[in-house]
C-alpha cells in the first residue's frame, strides 16, 4: 500500500466541526452544523459544515465560500497552504514527512536545513544575552532603551558576543553546519586564510521571523557607538527576502486581522515600543522601502494600512514611495507623518505617550489626499501656466502608471472628484485627459473564457482537446442537464456503478461510462467531470473533500461542486430507489440534450461532423433504448439493483 501524502493524513486526522467550532459558534441542525459565516457579514446562519456520508467540507449558502479544513485555515487565518498544513499537523500531533528541495546536488542544504540553522543561532544569541559576562553590555543597552522583559522574551532578543568567532566555534566541528551557516549569512569566510568569523559581533540581536514565528534572518544593532554600520541584517537566502518580510508580523497578524488595520513603521525598536504600549497591530520594514510584496501581504490581512514615518525629509520621501506602492492595492492607505525629529519609540516614551501616539494616528491622511496635497503645494510655487500644465500632465501619467485604470469605480470617482476640486476642471475632462495603459492580456474576457453568447438559449463554446481547438453550441437545457447528472454522482458516487440495460441485448452501460469527458460542454461541469469520471470508471468512491483537493485553487468550481451536492441532497435525500431512478432519468436527459445540440451544430454548419461516426451511432442507440423504456413505463427496470445505502 502506498504511503498517503501529508495532506491526506492531516485532513483525515482533523475533525472539521471541532476545528471550525474553535472559531465560530456552531449548532446542530439535522445532519449538519450551522453558524454565522466568518467570511462575510452574516446575520442569519448560512454557513453549513457537512460531515456525513464520509464527507468533511463547509459551504456558505449566502456568499458561496466552500472548502475543506485547509481552505478554512487559509482563508480565516490568511495563511498559504504550507502554513495551513503545518498548523493543522501540529494541532493533530502529526509529524510531517521531511522532503528535501528538488536540487541536482543531493548534498545541497534544504530550506529545512536553513531554518534549523537559524533556530540554532537564535538559541545561541539568547544564551549569550543571559550569560552573566558576555551579555552584560547587551542587557544594559536593552534597559537603556526601556524594553521590558516581556518584550525581550516575545521578540526573542539576543546578543552577539564581543568575539570574532564565538558562534563559529560552536559549529566548527561540523562541516555541514559551517556550510549552511555560510549560506544564510551567519558567518563569513576569512579572506586569504582558513576558517571563518562571525557576521554579528558585539551587537543586540533582533531575530526576524516568518509568519509562523520561525526565525529566517537576524537584524543587529551596535552596542559600541563607534562601530559601523548602526544596523546590520542577514544576507538574503532561500528562506529570507527583505522585500517580502515584515518584522513582527508573526506577533501582529492576529491583531491586524481583528482590528482590520495594520500600522507600518521603519524599525525594530519602533515595532517593539508599539507592542509594549499595547498597540499590537504594528509591523516594520527591514531597512528597505515598502514594496509591492509587502502591500500584497498586508492586503490579505486587513482593509486599511497606516504607514508611519518620521517628519524629516527622508521620512517624507519614504512616505511618497509608500503611497506609490499601495496606490493600486486593494486596501485603504493612510499616511501618518510625525513631527520632525520624532520617531514612534520616542513619542511613546514621552509624556502621555500612548495618547499622543493615538492622536497622531487619528490625524492620518488618506494616501490620495496626501499625494494631491503635495501636488497642490508644488503648483502653488509655479507661476507659469505651461509649468502647471506640464506638472498636471506628469501627475496624471504617474497615476496611470500606478494603476489608476485598475481601481474600482467608487475609488476612481473619489480621485477624480478630488482632482477636479484642485484643478478646477470637471472629472470627465480629467478622465478624458488621463493616459491609457495598454491592456496586459492579449484577449478580452469573452475570449479568455471561450464563451460567446448567441441569443437567449444557445452559447458558442471553444475548448482545447488533444491540442486542437474545437467549437460547439451548448444550450441552456444541456447546461442544466450536465449539472443535474453530476449533482447526483457527487451526492452518491456509487450511482456511477449502476447499469442501463439495452432493449435488444448487448453489454450494459454504466452511468459513469455513458457520457464521455469530451461531451461535457459547460466549463464548470467539465472541470468537475474531468476529476470524478476517471474515479468512477475505476470504481472509486470519493468524498467531496477529495474532490476539493483535486480542484486545488479553482474557487468557482469548488463553489459549483458543493452547490450541486446540496442541490441533490435537498431534492432526493437518501432514498436509494429515488436516487437510482433519478440518476437514470438525468443520464437519459443529458444524452438527449447532447444529441439535440449535435443536431443544432449540424444545422448551423458549425463544429466537427460527428453524426456518422461509431460513437454517435452508439449514443443514438442508447438514447432510443432509454426513450423506449420510458414510453413503456418501465424506467426503473433499466436499473441494476445494488445502490449503496449510507
Amino acid at each position: 500500500m502506498l504511503d498517503r501524502s501529508d495532506r491526506d493524513r492531516v485532513r483525515d486526522a482533523t475533525d472539521l466541526v471541532q476545528l471550525i467550532g474553535e472559531h465560530i459558534a456552531l449548532k446542530t441542525r439535522g445532519r449538519e452544523h450551522v453558524g454565522l459565516c466568518p467570511f462575510h457579514e452574516d446575520h442569519t446562519p448560512s454557513f453549513a459544515v457537512v460531515t456525513h456520508k464520509g464527507n468533511a467540507f463547509y459551504k456558505c449558502h449566502a456568499c458561496g465560500e466552500a472548502g475543506d479544513a485547509f481552505t478554512f485555515v487559509q482563508k480565516f487565518h490568511r495563511m498559504d497552504f504550507v502554513e495551513a498544513l503545518k498548523f493543522l499537523a501540529e494541532r493533530a500531533g502529526i509529524a510531517l514527512q521531511q522532503k528535501r528541495d528538488n536540487r541536482t546536488d543531493s548534498n545541497a542544504p534544504s530550506r529545512s536545513d536553513f531554518r534549523k540553522a537559524n533556530s540554532y543561532a537564535q538559541d545561541f544569541f539568547r544564551s549569550v544575552r543571559c550569560d552573566p559576562q558576555l551579555g552584560a553590555a547587551t542587557r544594559e543597552a536593552i534597559q537603556q532603551r526601556g524594553i521590558s522583559d516581556d518584550m525581550v522574551e516575545q521578540f526573542n532578543l539576543g546578543a552577539a558576543p564581543d568575539q570574532w568567532d564565538g558562534f563559529f566555534k560552536k559549529i566548527s566541528h561540523r562541516p555541514s553546519s559551517v556550510s549552511i551557516a555560510l549560506s544564510v549569512g551567519l558567518i563569513k569566510q576569512r579572506p586569504n586564510s582558513e576558517g571563518c568569523y562571525d557576521t554579528f559581533r558585539n551587537r543586540l540581536i533582533f531575530p526576524i521571523s516568518d509568519e509562523t514565528g520561525h526565525p529566517v534572518a537576524f537584524g543587529a544593532r551596535i552596542i559600541n557607538p563607534e562601530d559601523e554600520p548602526k544596523y546590520l541584517n542577514s544576507s538574503e537566502s532561500a528562506i529570507f527576502n527583505k522585500s517580502r518580510t515584515l518584522y513582527g508580523l508573526h506577533l501582529a497578524k492576529r491583531a491586524i486581522i481583528d482590528a482590520n488595520q495594520a500600522i507600518v513603521t521603519e524599525g525594530y525598536t519602533d515595532v517593539i515600543a508599539c507592542h509594549q504600549a499595547g498597540i499590537t497591530n504594528v509591523v516594520g520594514t527591514l531597512g528597505t522601502a515598502l514594496t509591492r510584496e509587502h502591500a500584497a501581504i498586508l492586503a490579505r490581512l486587513c482593509d486599511t494600512v497606516i504607514v508611519l514615518f518620521d517628519g524629516d525629509e527622508a521620512g517624507m520621501r519614504a512616505a511618497d514611495r509608500a503611497v506609490d506602492v499601495f496606490f493600486a492595492a486593494p486596501v485603504d492607505v493612510k499616511v501618518c507623518v510625525l513631527s520632525e525629529g520624532v520617531d514612534p519609540d520616542e513619542l511613546l516614551k514621552g509624556p502621555e505617550g500612548v495618547e499622543s501616539f493615538k492622536a497622531a494616528l487619528e490625524k492620518s491622511r488618506d494616501a490620495l489626499e496626501y499625494k494631491v496635497d503635495r501636488l497642490r503645494r508644488e503648483m502653488a510655487e509655479m507661476e507659469s501656466l505651461s509649468g502647471r500644465q506640464k506638472r498636471v500632465e506628469a501627475f496624471l501619467a504617474e497615476l496611470c502608471d500606478l494603476g489608476f485604470d485598475s481601481l474600482q469605480g467608487v475609488r476612481k470617482r473619489i480621485i477624480l472628484s478630488q482632482l477636479s476640486d484642485l484643478l478646477g476642471v470637471s472629472p470627465g475632462d480629467i478622465e478624458a485627459s488621463m493616459p491609457r495603459r495598454r491592456p496586459r492580456g492579449g484577449k478580452s474576457q469573452s475570449q479568455s473564457t471561450g464563451a460567446v453568447t448567441l441569443g437567449e438559449s444557445m452559447t458558442w463554446m471553444e475548448s482545447e482537446s488533444l491540442g486542437e481547438t474545437t467549437g460547439f453550441f451548448i444550450s441552456r437545457a444541456r447546461r442544466i442537464a450536465e449539472r443535474e447528472f453530476l449533482s447526483l454522482l457527487l451526492f452518491e458516487p456509487s450511482l456511477g456503478e449502476l447499469s442501463m440495460t439495452r432493449e435488444h441485448g448487448g453489454a450494459a452501460l454504466r452511468l459513469s461510462d455513458s457520457v464521455g469527458l469530451d461531451q461535457f460542454a459547460d466549463p464548470g461541469a467539465r472541470s468537475i467531470a474531468l476529476v470524478i469520471l476517471p474515479w468512477l470508471m475505476e470504481g472509486r468512491k470519493f468524498t467531496i473533500q477529495e474532490l476539493l483537493a483535486a480542484l486545488d485553487d479553482d474557487s468557482e468550481t469548488v463553489k459549483l461542486a458543493t452547490s450541486l451536492y446540496f442541490e441533490a441532497q435537498s431534492r432526493y435525500h437518501d432514498d436509494e430507489q429515488v436516487l437510482a431512478e433519478q440518476a437514470a432519468c438525468a443520464c437519459r436527459t443529458l444524452l438527449e440534450r447532447i444529441q439535440l445540440d449535435q443536431s443544432e451544430r449540424n444545422r448551423n454548419a458549425v463544429g466537427n461532423e460527428t453524426g456518422t461516426d461509431e460513437a454517435s451511432r452508439n449514443l443514438s442507440e442508447v438514447i432510443k433504448q432509454i426513450g423506449d423504456r420510458r414510453k413503456q413505463g418501465r424506467m426503473s427496470g433499466a436499473i441494476v439493483q445494488g445502490v449503496r445505502s449510507t
